[in-house]
């Protein structure tokens, strides 16, 4: 986990999404970046994002602290369960965890790299 309970959220827990809706008092709205060298896939109602290394391959997420540790422990072991690992980024002037796959399946690629777009269409 983070040392400073920072995590860059693409998916489920990004604002407005359905799982945001259920950690929504425990999370801080820090701000939005669009990060670069990641490639974002749909699941069925989840994505997961890749790393690519590839300057041109971007994806939106949102930076949000966790403010409550049990919360956080509960995101990590869920977020490991369903088959992420953990990684950490550097965005801005720190770094943040984030829940990665290691390799892309057959799952359709979000082109965008925005998920509450390309879910809400």
């Amino acid at each position: 986990m983070n040392a400073h309970s920072t995590y860059a959220f693409y998916g489920s827990l990004r604002r407005g999404m359905i799982n945001y809706q259920d950690f929504e008092s425990s999370l801080e709205f820090l701000f939005q970046e669009i990060i670069s060298g990641f490639q974002l896939y749909a699941l069925e109602k989840y994505p997961y994002a890749v790393k690519t290394g590839n300057a041109s391959d971007l994806i939106v997420v949102e930076i949000f602290k966790i403010i409550n540790p049990g919360v956080e422990k509960n995101i990590h072991a869920l977020e490991l369960r369903v088959g992420y690992h953990y990684d950490e980024i550097k965005i801005r002037d720190g770094n943040v965890g984030i829940y990665l796959f290691k390799k892309p399946g057959t799952e359709p690629l979000v082109k965008s790299g925005d998920w509450v777009q390309f879910f809400g269409s």
